[in-house]
């Protein structure tokens, strides 16, 4: 068994851990919050915590009052003057496997000497170089993948995202439908993992994933993981938007995975016959237990009935597919060709 295939099918083992974490930490959290009660947050990662970095950047920014901004460590380095009004009277959020990231460590080093901004930090390793920096530290040393391509480290940093903002926005709501979205998550895989290695056998050669919302970073991860595991080309794109120049590339050798949102159904089913209409693949998520979407497979998201949890499930779809399609390929998912674990200069 490959690493990355052992880490997606028991990161629902990790999901609970992190849970549990969590709800032991709320009031570590909530009293960081009570001490630091600004209302702004600049949020920052390289490559897949960058892309979960704009699902932080939304699930905070829904809260009355808060503004928050997702920013490439890379992009901050080289150009911290345009962010000096972004990051100064901030609560600053880190988001990396390691915390050894050479960009992410430059960038938080800056901003304390010169703005003394507040820092939570997200972690895989107990061991890092964000510590010595951070006013709240987030380990979950448990997450940690072996193989370089990231599958349950970010789908664990999803659900801490999720929990983050909850404790923050004191949306408990959005805490106890994650749970119930953590508790389904070994059945749905279990479920749904014939189906999904059949959709992979098929002649798709590259891979589209559209999300709405909170779920936009992960969604843009899983494209990524389609271009590291399965090494072709994956994209993401808002639902809607797609139809705005991205679907010109769309063709019977595409893959296209949406996750529907509620309501509005008839102007995504008009997307998806459209796509349809091109001679895509298509796999679809969503609430509805059966699909009125002509999709080639449908996935029940599930009982939760908030809309950011299902990014936990359309991530699983997505690395399961990006894993079977390795396979079919035969290339190794553990070792993409000229990718590191983590990147130090």
């Amino acid at each position: 068994m490959f690493y990355t295939e052992k880490e997606i099918m028991s990161q629902h083992e990790a999901l609970k851990d992190t849970f549990a974490y969590f709800m032991e930490e709320k009031p570590r959290i909530e009293q960081f919050f009570s001490e630091n009660p600004k209302r702004k947050f600049i949020i920052l990662g390289c490559g897949s915590s960058y892309m979960l970095a704009k699902s932080a950047q939304r699930a905070l920014s829904r809260y009355e009052g808060t503004s928050a901004a997702a920013v490439a460590g890379g992009d901050f380095l080289l150009n911290s003057d345009l962010y000096d009004a972004s990051v100064r009277d901030s609560i600053v959020i880190t988001l990396s496997r390691s915390g050894m990231t050479t960009e992410i460590v430059k960038a938080v080093e800056f901003i304390k000497e010169n703005y003394k901004c507040p820092v939570i930090s997200f972690s895989m390793l107990r061991e890092n170089d964000l510590s010595k920096f951070s006013d709240l530290e987030l380990i979950m040393d448990w997450c940690y993948d072996k193989s370089v391509c990231q599958t349950r480290t970010v789908t664990n940093l999803y659900a801490a995202v999720l929990m983050l903002a909850g404790f923050y926005g004191k949306d408990m709501d959005l805490v106890y439908n994650l749970r119930v979205t953590i508790e389904e998550n070994e059945a749905l895989k279990k479920k749904y993992r014939a189906d999904l290695a059949r959709i992979a056998e098929k002649g798709w050669k590259n891979a589209a994933v559209l999300a709405d919302g909170v779920p936009c970073g992960i969604a843009q991860e899983g494209a990524l993981a389609f271009t590291e595991i399965a090494r072709i080309p994956g994209r993401y794109s808002n639902v809607l938007d797609y139809r705005h120049g991205p679907m010109v590339l769309n063709d019977s050798e595409t893959l296209d995975i949406v996750l529907i949102k509620p309501g509005k159904n008839e102007m995504q089913k008009n997307l998806a016959e459209d796509l349809k209409a091109k001679g895509a693949v298509i796999v679809t998520v969503s609430c509805d237990q059966s699909s009125t979407y002509g999709s080639d497979l449908h996935i029940f998201a599930g009982e939760s009935v908030r809309y950011e949890t299902w990014g936990i499930v359309l991530i699983s779809v997505i690395q399961i597919l990006a894993y079977e399609k390795a396979i079919v390929r035969g290339c190794n998912p553990d070792l993409p060709e000229g990718l590191d674990p983590y990147i130090v200069f």
